[in-house]
């Protein structure tokens, strides 16, 4: 389960990247690129939404506990 997590913690960065490159590409001379924008923002939120809600159900799995 820590590899999913890490794993959806991290497309959620890359999703993140691809909206930042969408709105960056008007920096360089060019338009907005509006799919990149959507589309990073929307899987960088459903990415790291997800990746919350199992780290908060799983949250014991990551921590030593003495008890």
């Amino acid at each position: 389960m820590r590899l999913f997590i890490t794993t959806l913690s991290m497309l959620s960065v890359i999703s993140f990247g691809y909206a930042l490159a969408g709105y960056g590409a008007s920096l360089f001379g060019g338009g907005i690129i509006a799919e990149y924008v959507a589309g990073g923002l929307t899987g960088g939120i459903i990415f790291g939404g997800l990746a919350l809600i199992l780290w908060y159900r799983h949250r014991r799995d990551f921590f030593d506990y003495d008890e």
